[in-house]
């Protein structure tokens, strides 16, 4: 059990330190594919949201996911444009039939503040027949039904994607490999998937995620206007955080002064509390199945998922279901969404049998932090989002939102940037407006 780990200063590969060194790579890469089989065909795209987010909330934001930004509507700003807006482009690449490659770089409003473009995906695809393929490289890491477009908004339904599901996972792609099948069964496309790769990144208040031996496999029928979808992943995950190991290094320290005062019992509970709620190479688990009908100028989806417990991550569930109707140029859309996460009724380490004093004192401080931090770890909320799109022009489209959150008595739900004053429980109003767009 390592607590207190080093940093290391450098991240080879293609971690999220270096984008220079991953551009460069990535445009050696095209160049090396490029003089082996000559001039590629190259096309290029873009696409962008321009946001703007409203909270009622004054002891916390909304943001985008609770990993990967620091603060947004709310407490920080009443108005935040930071949420949603992004910028975008991808470079296609096409050096024969079977072989091409992809660049995709976005820059958005990040964990440190900044809006520092990042590479999302640079792999080299080769298509050994018709029906099965091979990708090296950045890959999207395909766990939800929209997870290929969650960046491209003009290619989204909502204006935000239902954070009850999309807020679960915080690892947008993969480094590795990525396998694909698409076998025809009469009228019916199945399409099967297999990732297996490595991420690491920073995220908010110091944390650094660390995501390795991760497989990723799912599986896609079509058939008309239906779609079914369901996808399996297993990671082992590392939180790499001050506050986290600072909790844990006290647990466990704890511990051993405990048991050298002759407090075995209370001593033993808190080196074990140290061990249970750690998040070193600890395997986590997210299954989900999504489904989706869209007969004409209807449109109706919706997607559960349940993700196991690791370390302070509790066991959680969530769902959606979003229903709309095409009027012309217009469509109005409504999502019910929750997102239970079964927060442990952690005792802590025993306090009845320590004297007053300094162990009695340390031990109450340490019981109390744990409780936040689980708490602060269990998002857990219900909302209803009515929307609604109106496409401008042929690649802009206008969308409106409210949303109505209702958080768990014991949760801040997807809220961020907690601030002293915050109480869980209640309700949260959102409005939202966005402008996305392609060229």
């Amino acid at each position: 059990m390592a607590h207190a780990r080093a940093r290391s200063g450098h991240t080879w590969g293609m971690g999220s330190r270096h984008p220079a060194v991953r551009a460069l790579l990535a445009v050696t890469l095209l160049a090396a594919c490029a003089d082996t089989v000559g001039s590629p065909a190259i096309s290029w795209h873009g696409f962008g949201t321009l946001g703007a987010v409203r909270s009622d909330q004054d002891h916390s934001d909304v943001i985008s996911n609770v990993f990967l930004q620091p603060n947004g509507a709310g407490h920080t700003r009443r108005w935040d444009m930071g949420v949603d807006s992004k910028i975008g482009g991808q470079l296609d690449a096409r050096f024969s039939p079977e072989l091409s490659a992809v660049l995709q770089v976005v820059s958005k409003h990040r964990y440190d503040n900044s809006w520092t473009p990042e590479i999302e995906w640079a792999n080299v695809k080769y298509q050994f027949t018709p029906a099965f393929s091979a990708r090296l490289g950045r890959t999207v890491a395909p766990m939800f039904m929209r997870s290929d477009t969650t960046n491209v908004g003009y290619a989204n339904p909502w204006l935000r994607g239902p954070q009850e599901i999309y807020g679960m996972v915080p690892i947008t792609h993969l480094d590795g490999v990525d396998l694909a099948w698409n076998v025809p069964v009469g009228p019916v496309m199945n399409s099967f998937q297999a990732n297996f790769g490595y991420n690491q990144f920073k995220a908010v208040d110091g944390l650094e995620i660390t995501g390795k031996r991760a497989w990723i496999v799912s599986d896609t029928v079509e058939y008309e206007n239906l779609t079914l979808r369901v996808s399996y992943l297993a990671v082992d995950l590392t939180f790499d955080s001050t506050v986290l190991d600072s909790l844990l290094n006290g647990l466990s320290g704890a511990g051993d002064n405990l048991v050298t005062a002759g407090f075995p019992l209370e001593g033993g509970r808190a080196r074990s509390l140290a061990g249970r709620y750690d998040l070193d190479d600890t395997p986590l688990e997210i299954f989900s199945v999504g489904a989706r009908f869209n007969p004409g100028d209807w449109l109706l989806m919706g997607e559960w998922a349940r993700l196991t417990d690791a370390g302070v991550l509790p066991k959680t569930q969530g769902w959606y279901v979003t229903g709309g109707y095409h009027f012309g140029k217009t469509r109005p859309y409504v999502t019910v969404a929750e997102v239970n996460a079964r927060t442990p009724s952690e005792s802590g380490i025993p306090l009845a049998g320590l004297p007053p004093g300094p162990l009695l004192d340390g031990a109450g401080a340490l019981n109390a932090a744990l409780g936040s931090a689980l708490g602060a770890a269990a998002p857990s909320q219900k909302s209803l989002t009515l929307g609604l799109r109106w496409d401008l022009l042929d690649a802009a489209a206008l969308k409106f939102e409210y949303q109505h959150i209702r958080l768990d008595d014991r949760s801040a739900g997807r809220f961020g940037n907690l601030q002293p004053g915050f109480r869980p429980g209640g309700n949260a109003d959102v409005f939202s407006i966005a402008l996305d767009f392609v060229f």
